[in-house]
């Protein structure tokens, strides 16, 4: 569950000394954010492309200008930069191999498209879920750490000069016109401003000084220029912990709303050097301890590189109310932050498709087998087979699912679970595991409502899934007369809470 990207380059052949044409699907910005570009904004363009290839061996062309590309990276994708001096407008984007031309992407390209971006970093894999890593936009630009990345390991403190990196711009040098910088809620003093191509091709570098008076926190940070704001980056400020975010720990959604026995995700920072992915169930991991109105819970992981612990709400708290959750360690205790407790606030675990960035791909297998009903294409990412039937039932493979099949997808929020799921029923205490061999069953008290193609779906069973904690399975049948596809709508209800996903159903 932890954000990482993960490339991958199949092992084609080109051969032969003709050029081939390639082909264009797509494209999404190399920060991850959205598609607004700009002059000088990084791309990740998706196709089909003749892999292994030489960088050199590929243009872009961008409103009639054209530059070389960054990395051939595979077959399916490469990374390129817009031209830093394309005129803005409606126009189009075309990718050359060898002087064969694509065919050409429409795109508009905005006068400005400012985006924090930089390079990503990754944790481990924990549990079911890999998904995308965050970019790391702020480097120290002054003292014993100038140079190295601002993290949650290594804070900004106030007062000090950090640089950032910003696509999509193509300023002159000197500017013409000053951009402005918002920490928190203060406008930060600038230093140097770089232009096109004093710091490297398509972005440009902004120096500016946390505020001296900056508050302990993760704060966000937005560059504004002509009137254009960029995306919120956040900036990690001071080493005592510190609270961002809470959210459900499969879905990364419902910020703020908990249920009993969830799975949590706390972001923040100030959460030590050394990171600890198998701490079940500890709840004191490297000296730092995550308190619910007192309460230690057991920690799942602990990413502090990362500035994430993954950890299991106290099954005993109440399911209406609120609850304060404050971090501690030899450093001191962090502000509270005030939650929201539910009965349940249900989250699925989800695939992340490199190729596909909007798809979140439930984790589910057909029943009784360890075959994810997930699109073949993505199989290839994972480096997960397909040939399921061949490899039998026990072996980790790609299928897409079918209707009528049985499907088991795996969630976590979703509240009280008791032997037989009978109301008055004790619930499983705090850092147990549910029996192994599924003797009790651990049923949830609320059976939530399940559709898949828009269609309701029969819940055959919705409880902890046996020798585990935190991880809830819900079995159902897929309805009979849907319609197939490799992005099947799929939702999980309970409570108030809906959350949504995909499946590949053929």
């Amino acid at each position: 569950m932890y954000r990482f990207l993960r490339l991958f380059a199949p092992l084609l052949c080109a051969c032969g000394a003709f050029a081939q044409a390639p082909s264009i699907t797509g494209f999404y910005t190399a920060a991850l954010i959205d598609q607004s570009i700009g002059p000088g904004t990084p791309l990740i363009v998706l196709g089909n492309f003749t892999f292994p290839a030489a960088g050199r061996d590929y243009t872009i062309t961008v409103g009639g200008v054209t530059t070389g590309i960054n990395v051939a990276a595979s077959n399916l994708f490469i990374t390129a930069t817009v031209p830093p001096t394309v005129s803005p407008g409606d126009t189009t984007l075309v990718i050359s191999h060898l002087g064969a031309a694509s065919n050409a992407l429409p795109i508009h390209v905005a006068p400005l498209a400012p985006e924090f971006s930089g390079r990503s970093y990754t944790a481990g894999s924990v549990n079911l879920v890999p998904t995308f890593g965050p970019y790391l936009p702020f480097t120290h630009a002054t003292g014993s750490n100038a140079g190295k990345p601002v993290t949650p390991v290594s804070p900004a403190v106030a007062g000090e000069f950090i640089q950032s990196r910003v696509d999509g711009i193509a300023m002159s040098f000197p500017p013409a016109v000053t951009p402005t910088v918002t920490v928190g809620t203060e406008t930060a003093n600038l230093g140097q401003v770089s232009g096109s191509g004093a710091a490297g091709p398509g972005f440009e570098s902004i120096f500016f000084q946390v505020p001296s008076d900056a508050p302990t926190g993760v704060l966000s940070v937005v560059a504004t220029i002509s009137g254009v704001n960029s995306n919120t980056a956040t900036l990690p400020v001071g080493t005592v912990p510190l609270i961002g975010s809470v959210l459900n720990g499969a879905s990364f959604r419902s910020p703020g709303v908990v249920a009993p026995g969830e799975i949590v995700s706390i972001f923040g920072a100030g959460f030590g050097t050394a990171d600890n992915l198998a701490a079940f169930p500890s709840t004191t991991v490297n000296g730092l301890t995550a308190f619910f109105a007192g309460t230690a819970a057991p920690v799942f992981a602990l990413s502090a590189t990362g500035g994430q612990i993954n950890i299991l709400l106290p099954t005993e708290l109440p399911s209406s109310g609120t609850v304060d959750l404050t971090i501690q360690d030899a450093g001191g205790v962090s502000a509270a932050q005030r939650l929201n407790l539910v009965p349940a606030a249900p989250g699925m675990f989800f695939y992340g498709d490199p190729l596909s960035v909007s798809r979140r791909n439930a984790v589910a297998v057909t029943a009784n087998t360890a075959w994810i009903a997930m699109p073949l294409s993505m199989a290839s990412t994972y480096g997960l087979p397909t040939n399921c039937a061949a490899l039998g039932p026990a072996k980790l493979c790609v299928q897409p699912a079918h209707p009528g099949d049985f499907l088991q997808i795996y969630a976590t929020g979703l509240g009280a679970a008791t032997p037989g799921g009978k109301p008055d029923g004790a619930v499983l205490p705090t850092g147990s595991l549910a029996p192994a061999s599924g003797n009790p069953l651990y049923q949830t008290v609320i059976t939530p409502i399940v559709t898949i193609g828009g269609v309701n779906a029969s819940v055959l069973f919705s409880g902890i899934a046996p020798g585990y904690n935190g991880l809830y399975q819900v079995d159902v049948q897929i309805p009979a007369g849907i319609t197939s596809g490799d992005d099947v709508p799929i939702t999980l209800a309970a409570g108030n809470v809906v959350d949504t996903a995909t499946v590949a159903i053929k």
